[in-house]
């Protein structure tokens, strides 16, 4: 009887320790995203979580719907009068859940339910797959797994440094970091990262 060969997220939580490529406690998965299979290491935020399944919360993923949520302060009351139209038009459209209504003020209650580590791209060379982790950029630390020894090792190696790209090489049951990702600095909030983030929650949680 054949023995099936490990898909690429058994491999790197089997392969990876925690601290060398992703946090301690962090969870992998399987992410498709931007028309990409990536493996991810995140991590839920449990209160939010847990306050969402409380709440019966549906998916939180339009855009529009997430701008409106950055701009109330979390946890504080916001006059439904200091609003524009435009932002009470939205409003009718954010999920039960993410924020508390009253008669004449709202309360944002949606924070991001988890935070995604580090993304890591399979391939078969690690010019295709570096392309496909580029999509990672604004939103975490990227790697690639070559699924076989590197061709012009010196040049790949030379370019994972540069661009921060973390270059992993698996044979077998066994992974090389050849190069480390380079962590993840956030330089800002984006409603498009929040997007992300709820797309990820989705996936990998619910």
């Amino acid at each position: 009887m054949a023995v099936a060969s490990p898909g690429p997220a058994e491999v790197i939580a089997r392969a990876a320790t925690p601290d060398t490529l992703f946090p301690q406690g962090a969870e992998i998965g399987t992410l498709s995203m931007f028309g990409v299979d990536a493996v991810v290491a995140y991590r839920q935020q449990g209160q939010e979580c847990e306050r969402r399944a409380r709440a019966g919360m549906t998916k939180l993923n339009k855009l529009h719907v997430l701008e409106l949520l950055m701009n109330l302060p979390l946890g504080e009351s916001v006059a439904l009068a200091s609003l524009g139209d435009r932002e009470k038009r939205v409003l009718r459209q954010v999920p039960n859940g993410a924020l508390v209504r009253h008669d004449r003020a709202v309360v944002r209650e949606a924070t991001h339910p988890l935070r995604v580590d580090l993304a890591v791209v399979p391939g078969s060379s690690w010019t295709a797959a570096k392309e496909k982790a580029e999509w990672f950029t604004p939103f975490c630390a990227r790697a690639v797994m070559v699924d076989r020894p590197l061709r012009r090792r010196d040049d790949a190696v030379m370019e994972a440094e540069f661009y921060g790209i973390g270059l992993l090489v698996a044979v077998g049951r066994d992974v090389e970091v050849v190069v480390p990702p380079r962590p993840f600095v956030r330089r800002r909030h984006t409603a498009a990262g929040w997007q992300f983030l709820e797309e990820a929650y989705n996936q990998l949680c619910r």
